[in-house]
Formats: C-alpha cells, sequence, structure tokens
C-alpha cells in the first residue's frame, strides 16, 4: 500500500490513527486513537472509506501506538 492507494475500511471496524474519507460524499473524520471502532458517516451513513493512516505522515510511524505517541525525530 502507498499513499497513492489508500486503503478502504468499512464502519464497525477496529481502526488506528488516520484521516477516513467517506467514498460517497467525502466527509473527512479524524481518528487519533488506537484501536476505535469506526463509525458510519456523519453526512450520509455510508458504512465505506478510504483510509489515510498516519504511517504514510511519517515513515518511522510503524504501530498506532507510535502514532499516538510518536518517536522523537533524531
Amino acid at each position: 500500500m502507498t499513499a497513492k492507494e489508500p486503503q478502504k475500511v468499512k464502519a464497525g471496524e477496529k481502526v488506528g490513527p488516520g484521516t477516513y474519507v467517506c467514498i460517497d460524499c467525502g466527509r473527512e473524520l479524524k481518528v487519533t486513537e488506537a484501536e476505535k471502532d469506526l463509525v458510519k458517516c456523519p453526512s450520509c451513513a455510508c458504512e465505506n472509506y478510504q483510509c489515510f493512516p498516519m504511517t504514510h505522515i511519517r515513515p518511522d510511524i510503524k504501530t498506532p501506538e507510535d502514532a499516538v505517541h510518536p518517536p522523537k525525530r533524531k
């Protein structure tokens, strides 16, 4: 998976930190917690999202816990 090929996820799945974009209306949900249940889109009740995990932002972020508590940059 690359930044150009977002992962697809569905409401009800446990997700990690990142940005989740509704595939129907484009509303963005930002998740900052690890292992959070993804909800239906608050705008249109769609259950499908494209996922842009925080791991795309920093290559040293490898786990949901790293995203919550990022390693110090060297």
